[in-house]
């Protein structure tokens, strides 16, 4: 069974993706932050700033939505965090993967990105919970 968790109660929410199970190793989302959300208020009050490690998180849980599979993260080779982010300034934002399936592996590229601006470049792998 595949217990769908989230991040922190309405974060983030997904407007769109383009994902196929027919062709899952190359895919888009455009997901929508929530700056209301309280995270925000120590995170920082005056310019918000969304956490690394929730962009992290949401790329792990958009995988187990899509691949339908519980996933864990082993290994995070190369995170970068190229600008920050305010969701009062950027709300929306474009993720873009790549995966390879080995065995039970997901090898992951992923980017945030909006208009001509990538924020985030993550590569790493995850590993589904048996």
């Amino acid at each position: 069974m595949i217990v769908n968790s989230i991040l922190l109660d309405d974060f983030y929410s997904e407007i769109n993706s383009d994902f196929s199970a027919e062709k899952p190793q190359n895919f888009k989302c455009l997901i929508r932050l929530n700056a209301e959300h309280p995270i925000y208020k120590g995170h920082f009050p005056q310019v918000p700033v969304a956490p690394g490690v929730c962009l992290t998180q949401i790329i792990k849980e958009i995988l187990v939505n899509k691949f339908q599979k519980e996933l864990t993260m082993t290994s995070a080779e190369n995170i970068k965090f190229l600008a920050m982010i305010n969701p009062r300034e950027t709300p929306e934002l474009e993720l873009s993967f790549a995966v390879k399936t080995n065995e039970n592996t997901l090898e992951i590229s992923s980017n945030y990105t909006h208009n001509a601006t990538t924020f985030v470049k993550f590569k790493g792998k995850f590993s589904v919970i048996q």
